[in-house]
């Protein structure tokens, strides 16, 4: 249906409208700022009796739920809070808080990791799962832009993935410690994801170990969550396995083939293979006993540099990389850390 053309008449007072409407526009609505923030702050302080919100979240979550309150009023053309405005206030604040609280008591969870340590963690794929090293602990997650979300870890992953990572839980269907493997029926795969490419292997250099030898591995403990030093002896040296009796059904042909260090028959019956000659994955028995490794608690035992007493007032420094040992002074202090 078309509509008719306006009349002169019609036209006339259209145009003296709009006129009048420039000259003398509706009164701008502004909400009272200062008592939507007494509102709000009214509720953080029933919510957070505590008072555990730091004050750079508190100012946060203030500045948050206040403009997002004053901007819906100003919409809406209000100048007073109604009761919808109240209850949005509170279940704002509520969010905000818990969330804020949730970071702080994630942050205070003791690790089963610190920087430096060796693990294996869960990256997706076709190779599922990668070994490195972790680089940083309760980091905020970059992909949270409200900074509320804290990362237990920080993993760079080896070459040729070489990348960061972030490892959102500390679980250990995610990250678990990079150990001697054998022990479960898996041990080959696991022992795979942690070789390192053909190319960056370093210089031969002479092994710490010879057959016979009796030594302590680091392996899983019952969890897998944690591990531990446990007793065995050295059965080979520079193991040969091709890539198709890692990788199995993976790999045709054969592959190329990978030494490891050692073959190691544990006193519990496992033989385990290690795949680097490193101190936290074999140590000489007489100088590192069976045991906790990296247990829950922050307990460990994995530091290269120890110093212990043999005696009373006889000191030694054993560093379990060169197997050596020295005579040293007493520590200053019980709380004295390598």
């Amino acid at each position: 249906m078309s509509s008719q053309p306006m009349t002169e008449e019609e036209r006339a007072a259209f145009q003296a409208a709009a006129l009048a409407r420039l000259r003398n526009p509706p009164e701008r609505v502004v909400p009272d700022r200062l008592f939507v923030e007494a509102a709000v702050e009214l509720r953080i302080q029933e919510y957070d009796v505590l008072q555990r919100l730091t004050q750079q979240d508190y100012n946060e979550l203030m500045d948050e739920v206040v403009a997002g309150t004053v901007g819906r009023m100003t919409d809406e053309r209000r100048t007073e809070l109604h009761a919808g405005d109240l209850e949005l206030i509170q279940q704002r604040v509520g969010v905000g808080v818990d969330a804020c609280i949730a970071r702080y008591e994630q942050a205070q969870q003791p690790l089963r990791f610190v920087r430096g340590d060796r693990v294996v963690c869960n990256i997706g794929g076709d190779c599922p799962w990668a070994s490195g090293s972790i680089q940083a602990t309760h980091e905020e997650d970059p992909a949270d832009p409200t900074g509320q979300t804290v990362l237990p870890y920080v993993v760079k992953i080896d070459p040729p993935e070489g990348r960061l990572i972030s490892v959102p839980t500390d679980e250990v269907y995610v990250c678990r410690a990079e150990v001697c493997f054998g022990q479960r029926e898996d041990g080959l795969e696991w022992t795979s994801y942690c070789l390192p490419p053909p190319a960056a292997k370093p210089a031969a250099k002479p092994r710490r170990f010879a057959a016979g030898d009796r030594v302590a591995c680091a392996v899983e403990d019952p969890s897998d969550a944690y591990s531990v030093w446990a007793a065995g002896t050295v059965v080979a040296v520079d193991v040969t396995l091709d890539e198709a009796t890692l990788y199995g059904e993976h790999v045709s042909g054969g592959g190329a083939a990978h030494t490891l260090p050692y073959r190691v028959q544990l006193d519990s019956g496992a033989a385990v293979l290690a795949h680097r000659d490193e101190h936290w994955l074999v140590r000489d028995l007489a100088l590192q006993a069976e045991g906790q490794r990296q247990g829950a608690g922050g307990a460990r035992c994995l530091a290269r540099m120890e110093r212990r007493e043999v005696a009373e007032g006889e000191w030694q420094r054993v560093d379990h990389q060169t197997r050596q040992v020295r005579s040293c002074a007493p520590p200053e202090s019980d709380s004295e850390e390598e």
